[in-house]
């Protein structure tokens, strides 16, 4: 393979990304809502694409290949776990979340959550312990994002995996350092357009490759007759719980998932902000079809790799001309940047701005928008390493991470979002009740029968409950 091809033609595709940085940059008013939201001014095409880009992230090209090498067709259920959990999401809440946002005047999740109360006191109290949540559970699924692109560029160029977070890192934080959010939207759905090119490409490929449908499906039969199963050894009840599982994770993902959030508060509109929905539908869960699919079917024409995770890059070395496996590399390093990027803007936004308000005051008015800038970069050397310092693998740590801020962050939400009475202790006490609850279940080896985000958001809301008939009977929803 001529490698200079590869790197020449990859090289191309970051031009364009830092290109669309600079010119998001000159576009910016310099200011933190801008920084942040991107004034407001997204339509449903961009923040639907943008959405899906940054939510169907570095697992569709590495978790779900390597689910799709290793169970088949099961992997598929997972798939229509999370579109019945979508379906509910998109038909409930983006149009609230939008209208809450823009009545309220919130310009980061955390402080979206804190807006509810009257006391500031009460307000900062809820805004920090959405923000360090943020910031640890982000932060893992951003280290997952570089993980993973750590691993293509191994595969791709031999560099190890030092080079490539590293690499990964300076490239992402040129854009988004200049140009904020807007930055993000734009590139994602760039981005986007890449990754549809290339997993649909990638899928046709090997379809023909293995023979066409009839002989694909013969041959996964004679590897395991249990790849061609939806529910794999699954019994019916084991089933249902898998389901549920899933779906709870995908509900509790959408309702608790900063960088996700803030596209729907930046989008023009209620309306514009519901609408995006079918494009985030139709774009990510084909991506997430087509490369589990893809998966299934390298386990037919490159058996035996050590790591499934990586079938999509060894197999595209193997049998394409340079130009594109230098194509292929950029659909890689784009779902993977489209997620690592949004997932950097809102950790800092969240160390800069909701951790301490009293902080954020002092050097905003010193230093203005360059703070949060200096905020996004401090945040990018954090995760970085963190990544370094890890070995679990892409799945497992997005798996985690998604958890974790769905069973504390997801309940706060939902409680939030249908204007249920609440006390800024109750609500702090569910965040925290659901994260241990959450964490707990997974210690314990219970998330292989159920995922711990359905214990978590279960006894997070019963606990709230509990503490405002018992305790805060006579307060107010606004304190």
């Amino acid at each position: 393979m001529n490698s200079i091809i590869v790197v020449c033609t990859f090289i191309v595709f970051l031009a364009v990304f830092l290109w669309i940085g600079v010119i998001a940059a000159k576009y910016s008013s310099n200011t933190e809502e801008d920084y942040l939201l991107g004034n407001r001014s997204f339509g449903k095409y961009f923040v639907g694409l943008s959405a899906g880009a940054t939510n169907f992230s570095g697992v569709a090209m590495t978790a779900r290949v390597g689910l799709g090498y290793t169970i088949g067709f099961q992997g598929l259920l997972i798939t229509l776990s999370f579109i019945l959990a979508d379906l509910v999401f998109w038909n409930l809440f983006p149009e609230r979340i939008n209208n809450i946002s823009r009545t309220q005047n919130s310009q980061t999740v955390p402080e979206f959550l804190g807006a509810n109360f009257f006391q500031p006191q009460h307000r900062r109290l809820i805004a920090a312990i959405v923000a360090l949540l943020t910031i640890i559970f982000v932060g893992v699924r951003t280290a997952a994002q570089f993980s993973a692109s750590a691993k293509i560029l191994e595969i791709f160029f031999g560099l190890n995996r030092e080079w490539g977070v590293v690499i990964t890192a300076a490239v992402i934080l040129a854009y988004c350092i200049t140009g904020g959010i807007r930055a993000s939207i734009w590139t994602d759905v760039v981005q986007a357009i890449i990754v549809i090119f290339v997993a649909y490409f990638m899928l046709i490929v090997v379809a023909i490759a293995g023979g066409g449908f009839t002989e694909i499906i013969t041959q996964l039969k004679q590897i395991e007759p249990q790849m061609l199963s939806l529910v794999g050894d699954l019994n019916w009840w084991q089933t249902i719980l898998y389901v549920i599982g899933f779906a709870a994770l995908g509900l509790g993902f959408n309702l608790s998932q900063p960088q996700f959030l803030v596209r729907l508060m930046a989008a023009r509109s209620p309306q514009d902000a519901k609408q995006a929905g079918w494009v985030y539908m139709l774009f990510g869960y084909s991506i997430e079809i087509a490369m589990t699919l893809f998966g299934a079917i390298c386990r037919i024409l490159i058996p035996n790799i050590s790591d499934p995770e990586q079938a999509l890059p060894i197999y595209t070395i193997q049998n394409f001309p340079p130009i594109l496996v230098g194509i292929v590399l950029a659909g890689f390093f784009s779902i993977m940047a489209s997620t690592a990027d949004s997932q950097i803007l809102v950790c800092s936004s969240a160390l800069g701005r909701d951790i301490s308000s009293a902080w954020h005051h002092k050097m905003a008015r010193k230093h203005g928008v360059k703070f949060q800038q200096f905020m996004t970069l401090v945040v990018g050397i954090l995760v970085v390493i963190l990544t370094l310092s890890t070995t679990s693998t892409v799945f497992n740590l997005a798996l985690f991470a998604s958890g974790g801020i769905a069973g504390s962050v997801g309940p706060a939400m939902f409680i939030t979002l249908i204007g249920r009475r609440t006390h800024h202790l109750a609500l702090s006490s569910t965040m925290l009740v659901g994260l241990f609850t959450g964490l707990g279940w997974r210690l314990l080896g219970f998330n292989t029968v159920l995922n711990e985000t359905v214990p978590a958001f279960v006894v997070a809301l019963i606990t709230h409950e509990i503490l405002m008939i018992c305790r805060f009977r006579q307060k107010s929803f606004k304190d």
